[in-house]
């Protein structure tokens, strides 16, 4: 991209370009660019950075544990959506995880059939709208 200071002013040019080589996913030691995540037709960075305070609150140490040890249905918490676990596909292609397809692939070995990421959150949501209107049932009838 040609940026001009004349034009955009010295500081948005030293924002821009600084901004382009940080680190837009960091899942463990395991830390991934804008341009890494574009190399693989990946721009969806916002969705990168819920998927980085996700995977901290997780305590994933690398993208290769996590593709190994947790299921999709760990995935499953708020910010974390199917526009997420895209990025997170994207994110094993460039690390060369999963091999050719490797989002598809993940799914399949943690789950016995394949299913949406729409269905699990549909899935956990029922369960704890299910708990709690058990809970509230009890308080009721304890009263």
């Amino acid at each position: 991209m040609n940026l001009t200071a004349r034009v955009l002013g010295q500081t948005a040019v030293t924002k821009l370009q600084s901004t382009a080589g940080e680190h837009v996913l960091v899942v463990g030691k395991d830390k991934l660019t804008r341009g890494d995540l574009a190399d693989v037709g990946c721009y969806n960075f916002l969705a990168a950075r819920y998927l980085t305070a996700a995977l901290e609150a997780l305590g994933v140490e690398s993208l290769q544990q996590l593709y190994m040890t947790f299921s999709p249905r760990d995935l499953a918490l708020p910010r974390v959506g199917v526009i997420c676990l895209a990025v997170l596909g994207a994110a094993f292609e460039a690390r060369g995880i999963g091999g050719d397809n490797p989002l598809e692939n993940y799914v399949k070995k943690h789950s016995a059939k394949l299913i949406t990421f729409d269905s699990v959150k549909n899935q956990i949501r029922r369960a704890e709208e299910a708990t709690r209107k058990n809970r509230r049932r009890r308080r009721n009838h304890a009263a």
